[in-house]
């Protein structure tokens, strides 16, 4: 850019700077040629008619530097000092016949001037210079202008580094924050400084890599949630199997055949449970376009179905009582997974009796999940993800808090001890939040 710069301000000066010599040029000879004629013109006032007869001409002082001399008609000079070329030269000749001559004569600069009388010239009046001090002048106003060419150049090369800085710095940070990123570091920010289009440049690069990150982030939850939903029934399918496989006898066929029959509603259920977390993490494929949900009461008949196997083989009861039957306007699946957190969370985490109780609070119908055990975390902690009150992953009831809250509903825990969850489920559709899985990890 400094080179650029440079060539920029040196074809502006030669474009302007030759121009400008030559008018300094001449305009030091047009000075020079007025001063001289100015000089002759104050001689010839002291040539009179008088002339004529012989009298002596008086001249005026002049310059140092400058000479005058007066000649007849003869064109033979007549002034007492030697002003001049005792002979007229051309210049002089010239003015002779009436019209004020100049130019170049030897080394000096002439001009002539005619004096008449009447319409006859009687004398010509020389005034001239020398031209080494004419040419000095010249050569003097081209040395201040190529000065002040070179000043004018030195302060464009100051001020194009100063440019090239204040572009090149937030260009090279962008360079250094693109090659981190090409290596891996993601997190790599550039501040935006310089001129507008360098701080939009930055904040666009900025921008792109915030919502790359929350792309990532947000498929790598999505990761997450996924394995964590399908933990449990993938558990119950490997159970089944291997109790199949460790029967002997009469019955092992039919208890085979049994397993095949549960294993494969095990497999129906894994294949909701994947579409339902895809789903939710991704509302704008038509969550609210989904089938129209069941009562309240069909859940709770869903839940004895999925649940009392499960917690009967751990020793713990099922008790699901419905003290309503309002039909619920969330999507069905929104509800199931967020119910089959709340119980995988208590037959994992919990102890004793399980308990499920829809209650109708007008606007909203409660669910809420107890059992006998306790939680020690406050209810800030136990929802923020990647934290959990016992040895768990911290994943379950961060998201299903998130997916709540994205439908209108609310998550909490409502007491401590004996634990229980209650969720909040709205009786009539809202809108999702645009991105029910992108849920802050701070909650």
């Amino acid at each position: 850019m400094i080179r650029v710069a440079v060539v920029a301000v040196s074809v502006a000066l030669v474009l302007f700077g030759i121009p400008l010599a030559l008018a300094a040029r001449a305009t030091i000879l047009n000075e020079e040629r007025s001063e001289l004629e100015r000089t002759a013109l104050l001689a010839s006032r002291q040539v009179g008619p008088d002339f004529l007869a012989g009298d002596p001409v008086e001249l005026p002082p002049v310059e140092s530097d400058k000479k005058v001399a007066v000649y007849d008609a003869s064109l033979t000079r007549r002034s007492p000092t030697a002003g001049g070329p005792a002979t007229a030269d051309s210049v002089t000749r010239a003015a002779a016949r009436g019209v004020e001559s100049e130019g170049v004569v030897g080394a000096e600069f002439v001009v002539a001037v005619p004096v008449t009388v009447g319409e006859r010239v009687i004398a010509v009046v020389r005034a001239s210079a020398p031209t080494s001090q004419t040419f000095a002048g010249i050569l003097l106003a081209w040395a201040a202008l190529a000065l002040s060419a070179a000043l004018a150049l030195g302060v464009a090369v100051l001020v194009a580094r100063r440019q090239a800085r204040y572009l090149s710095t937030p260009l090279e940070a962008l360079a250094s924050a693109a090659e981190r990123v090409a290596s891996g570091d993601l997190q790599r920010r550039t501040e935006p400084v310089g001129t507008p289009e360098l701080v939009r440049l930055a904040r666009t690069q900025n921008e792109m890599l915030d919502r790359l990150c929350d792309l990532i982030a947000r498929e790598r939850r999505l990761t997450a949630d996924i394995s964590h939903q399908l933990r449990t029934p993938v558990t119950g399918l490997a159970l089944g199997l291997q109790n199949a496989l460790s029967s002997d006898g009469n019955a092992a066929a039919a208890d085979s055949h049994a397993a095949l029959v549960d294993a494969l509603g095990q497999v129906r259920d894994l294949e909701r449970t994947i579409d339902n977390v895809i789903q939710l993490a991704r509302p704008e494929a038509g969550v609210l376009g989904a089938a129209p949900v069941r009562s309240v009461e069909d859940f709770g008949t869903e839940i004895e179905r999925r649940w009392h196997g499960p917690l009967s083989e751990a020793g713990r009861p099922l008790v699901v009582t419905a003290q309503t039957d309002l039909a619920l306007f969330l999507p069905q699946f929104v509800v199931t997974e967020i119910l089959k957190i709340l119980l995988d969370n208590a037959m994992h985490h919990g102890a004793g009796r399980v308990t499920v109780v829809f209650r109708d609070l007008g606007s909203f119908v409660a669910i809420d999940v107890a059992d006998e055990g306790s939680v020690q975390a406050r209810s800030e902690e136990l929802f923020r993800r990647g934290q959990s009150g016992s040895d768990g992953l911290g994943i379950g009831l961060a998201l299903g808090r998130s997916i709540a809250e994205a439908y209108g509903g609310r998550l909490a825990l409502t007491r401590q001890q004996p634990t229980r969850f209650t969720l909040m489920v709205p009786l009539f559709p809202a809108e999702p939040d645009p991105a029910p899985a992108s849920d802050d990890p701070q909650r």
